[in-house]
């Protein structure tokens, strides 16, 4: 058996009779027929055609596994590209975070006052909207490629507890996965200058008919100054948020204010 290359669409078409004139994937005519071969060569015979014009059996198996180790390739590297981004994102997300922790040091503990959520506030974000007892404020950020980040934050020495949101878009992700977006962002806060003893817990939760992933940790700052988290983490399609409240370890009001704070987390 030969095949002929067809001009359009690059794929080989079987030569099984002396009337084969379509491509078999696009049906579109082929750039030679045998009965235009013939017209030219009176004398000519389907196989000499055949080996003229196409390819061998041989030839034809050749040139399929190398197609398919081409489009492997292809999407090893695109599968790389999406993991690249993914955890540079993650470094990003590390870069924002790191500030916070760092400021956290030293803080006082949070006021029972807090707790008083009439004085609360809401705010909105593209994909969550939560009650807060402090303002979050826009922080500037540098986008990544295929990468947008949004960052908010509030709070300070003064509440005794940071409460900050980021919102990483990924441009050429259509969804993206809960669990492992959730690890990502652990493990950003984990590898942080100063940070040690990290440790953390997650149960998944439900918000409006979507999962999200809730975790609890500690963490020691500068190996002195024990600290505590808690985090939510959603997906929505391409974009993955995450609401991140930190403050003094054993502080048992700092943990009823972000336990609030979550709670009331509800997607838009």
């Amino acid at each position: 058996m030969h095949y002929l290359k067809c001009g359009h669409c690059g794929m080989h078409s079987a030569l099984k009779s002396e009337y084969v004139t379509f491509c078999d994937h696009c049906s579109k005519k082929l750039p030679v027929t045998f009965a235009a071969w013939q017209a030219r060569h009176p004398e000519g015979s389907f196989d000499t055609f055949s080996r003229e014009a196409g390819i061998s059996e041989e030839q034809y198996q050749a040139a399929i596994r190398k197609s398919q180790h081409w489009i492997f390739n292809l999407r090893q590297k695109a599968a790389l590209i999406t993991v690249v981004v993914i955890f540079a994102a993650c470094g990003t997300l590390g870069a924002w975070y790191g500030p916070g922790l760092i400021r956290m040091l030293g803080k006082p503990a949070v006021s029972p006052a807090m707790l008083e959520t009439s004085g609360w506030r809401t705010f909105r974000g593209n994909v969550l909207r939560l009650q807060t007892p402090v303002s979050l404020s826009p922080v500037s950020r540098n986008d990544m490629p295929n990468v947008r980040l949004k960052a908010f934050a509030g709070g300070g020495k003064a509440e005794g507890l940071e409460i900050s949101m980021q919102e990483a878009i990924f441009l050429s992700e259509s969804h993206i996965e809960l669990d492992p977006a959730s690890k990502e962002v652990a493990d950003a806060l984990a590898q942080q200058a100063g940070v040690s003893q990290f440790s953390y817990n997650e149960k998944r939760i439900v918000l409006n008919g979507s999962p999200a992933i809730w975790q609890q940790g500690s963490y020691v700052l500068n190996h002195s100054a024990p600290m505590e988290f808690s985090s939510l983490v959603v997906v929505k399609g391409g974009i993955r948020v995450q609401v991140l409240i930190t403050h003094q370890g054993n502080d048992s009001t700092g943990r009823r204010v972000a336990e609030e704070v979550l709670k009331s987390a509800q997607m838009n």
